[in-house]
């Protein structure tokens, strides 16, 4: 005799909880793995290093190596691991979990900016003293292998939330926190992403923290028009911070380079910075202009990977270009081009949702185009 539609569902109900069951004894076992890898660290390198004394040419680069790591095998171990093993008996535990421990996470964001430094320094010694410390300790992995633990980790949680919401919703569970407990652990690993490749960037002299937030950042090739000369196009990761545009070139790997890294080519100042409305079918097309003290302007025709790149570019450049305008007594030139009157000191940014009413976008099929109204 056949089972009915109601025991088939009944079925299905349970094989999903059961698989949500699976996902979340995964994140424990492996949490637990993740933090005996840091005790390796912390308890094997660390602990040996400032017993027995590191290298004389080491002294004041041991700090770079580790980072905060310290401070993530104490919370992981101590508090972190224990919630989420409460989980097992108290799933709808999980999500405000992720949720209430947002800003306690920002620690990765931290760690991955000092990576690239950290990366640099540890390369110097992997074949000599970190080998022989290696060997002392009875390690199977290098240092630099426990080292971008703390990084595959941070991104191995949205894979797992993910799976985890999966089969929650297949169990017919209510997903509201979970589904924000995915979007805060997929925010997370892309701001670590974002400060390790800024963390890669040579030869900027300014402060880069004092940029404000990231908020793009992008490969294009890249064309210079000053006056009527257009330079020929070069690839460019481009940086787009809240009061600064960076450029800089890929250093390319087979110059004797292991790891990615970018030299600083030039800026724009948010102040001096405009963006010229889409051209119909170039949709992937983005052109920056950046106005000298004397009027002069320089225009950076970028060539997008995709037009979905090109239309988040316009969209954020447009939004900053609105809380500029409204902390400046200058006026919007009334062009194609969206520019300030004037390069002067960027005032602090208002809130991301502040928006002025009359700079209005409007979406089009090539993407989104800035209108300026008179003020």
């Amino acid at each position: 005799m056949g089972m009915t539609g109601g025991t088939k569902s009944l079925q299905y109900l349970s094989s999903s909880a059961s698989l949500s069951r699976y996902v979340l004894k995964e994140l424990i076992e492996t949490e637990k793995l993740y933090v005996e890898d840091l005790r390796y660290i912390v308890e094997g390198y660390m602990a040996t290093m400032n017993t027995k004394g590191i290298p004389e040419d080491m002294k004041g680069k041991d700090k770079i190596i580790f980072g905060n790591i310290h401070q993530m095998f104490d919370w992981h171990k101590d508090y972190f691991l224990g919630e989420l093993e409460k989980c097992i008996a108290e799933p709808e535990r999980l999500a405000q979990l992720f949720i209430k421990h947002e800003r306690r996470l920002h620690m990765y964001v931290v760690y991955c900016q000092n990576k690239p430094k950290s990366e640099h320094i540890v390369s110097e010694y992997i074949e000599t003293y970190f080998e022989e410390l290696r060997q002392h300790l009875g390690h199977r992995l290098q240092l630099n292998d426990l080292l971008i633990k703390p990084v595959q980790r941070i991104m191995k949680y949205q894979l797992l939330l993910k799976d985890f919401l999966k089969y929650y919703t297949k169990a017919g569970m209510d997903t509201e926190e979970l589904e924000k407990a995915v979007e805060v652990m997929c925010f997370v690993p892309k701001r670590c992403n974002d400060m390790m490749n800024v963390g890669r960037l040579q030869g900027f002299e300014g402060k880069i923290t004092a940029q404000g937030k990231l908020l793009q950042q992008d490969t294009f090739t890249v064309a210079e028009q000053d006056s009527s000369f257009l330079s020929r196009a070069k690839e460019r990761r481009v940086f787009l911070f809240e009061q600064l545009v960076i450029f800089s070139e890929p250093i390319d790997r087979k110059k004797g380079f292991s790891l990615p890294g970018y030299t600083f080519k030039s800026s724009i100042k948010v102040s001096c910075l405009g963006v010229e409305a889409p051209v119909e079918g170039e949709a992937g097309r983005l052109v920056l202009t950046s106005r000298g003290a004397d009027g002069t302007v320089v225009r950076y025709v970028l060539q997008a990977a995709s037009p979905e790149v090109c239309r988040a570019w316009v969209n954020d450049v447009g939004q900053i270009l609105e809380n500029q305008r409204n902390f400046l007594n200058g006026r919007i030139s009334h062009t194609h081009t969206l520019h300030l009157t004037e390069c002067t000191p960027p005032p602090p940014p208002p809130p991301r949702n502040f928006f002025h009413a009359t700079v209005k976008k409007k979406q089009s099929s090539v993407g989104y185009q800035l209108s300026v109204s008179n003020v």
